[in-house]
């Protein structure tokens, strides 16, 4: 059997070697070049959605507080609201669509405690009260609350069902 050998010359194993070493840190900068430019694309794209989103919710807010078409009270003064008398217990706020334990406890505090008062105050003074109450009551939407109210103290509870059911399936805005 004849085998082929090819001679290994020393110095040509230290110039490959030094040819792979510069190719490898050449490659190594370039994939780093490449990936701080991919880097900074993003990013600038990341930075504009975030503006436009930013832009997109402040729009929605300032929809959302104008959703009544109600002008602002000017010079309006504290509304007082009277405590619910003796002969009547407070009314479960709960019933209404929207509002759970918590927000029944904020308007508790500001005097309303039945269906009636509930009807009476306006859609503007409800929204205050749950802007005071913080970000995460700012969900709400109020806006059907005194008709649900209006249901349920004439004690309507079918028609409250109804339309409670007609929210829910965003027939009534």
């Amino acid at each position: 059997m004849n085998r082929l050998t090819f001679p290994i010359e020393s110095q040509s194993v230290a110039i490959s070697a030094g040819e792979i070493v510069t190719l490898l840190s050449l490659a190594a900068i370039l994939g780093w070049w490449l990936a701080k430019v991919n880097v900074r694309k993003r990013l600038q794209k990341m930075r504009t959605l975030l503006e436009e989103k930013k832009y997109e919710l402040t729009e929605y807010r300032t929809s959302m507080e104008n959703h009544n078409n109600q002008p602002a009270a000017a010079n309006a003064s504290k509304t007082v609201y009277p405590v619910t008398s003796p002969d009547h217990a407070p009314d479960d706020l709960k019933r209404i669509d929207g509002i759970g334990p918590k927000i029944e406890v904020l308007f508790n505090k500001e005097g309303i405690h039945t269906y009636e008062q509930l009807a009476e105050t306006s859609v503007i003074r409800m929204v205050g009260i749950l802007k005071k109450a913080g970000p995460r009551f700012q969900v709400q939407d109020p806006s059907s609350w005194p008709t649900q109210a209006i249901l349920a103290k004439d004690q309507k509870w079918v028609e409250l069902e109804r339309f409670q059911d007609q929210l829910a399936e965003g027939k009534i805005h």
